[in-house]
């Protein structure tokens, strides 16, 4: 049974301001994540369906206040509360905030490719 504490999950870098700590386990992807109020990953997300985030998320707020816009809704979640996130969405961080999030690995994977590019792009592009 995979089991690690916060330190023991290896921590990846998805943006120059965004890292988070994540491992694979059976086909989905437990994630520790903190970012800081106002973090806009929007431009990261160009390439992806109507520049949305195409993966199923479901998680645990541990603190903070995100809110997931789909384009013809907004949802909030506040810290203590569980949350599924469907696919077609953009979030912000209203809060600086922690959750404990699962998402299926092969979603989250097509989705950091492009966001990764995205990234590499702009780097070479500033400098």
């Amino acid at each position: 049974m995979p089991c690690a504490s916060r330190d023991e999950l290896p921590l990846q870098q998805i943006t120059p301001s965004y890292s988070t700590r994540m491992a694979d386990w059976g086909g989905m992807t437990v994630g520790i994540e903190a970012a800081p109020a106002g973090m806009d990953a929007s431009s990261s997300l160009e390439g992806l369906p109507d520049g949305r985030c195409q993966a199923h998320h479901w998680g645990y707020l541990l603190s903070g206040r995100i809110v997931a816009d789909y384009g013809d809704r907004q949802e909030t979640v506040v810290a203590g509360q569980a949350y599924y996130i469907e696919p077609g969405h953009r979030i912000s961080f209203e809060e600086d905030s922690e959750a404990i999030e699962f998402t299926p690995t092969a979603e989250l994977e097509r989705t950091l490719e492009v966001v990764r590019g995205n990234v590499a792009r702009a780097e070479r592009s500033a400098g």
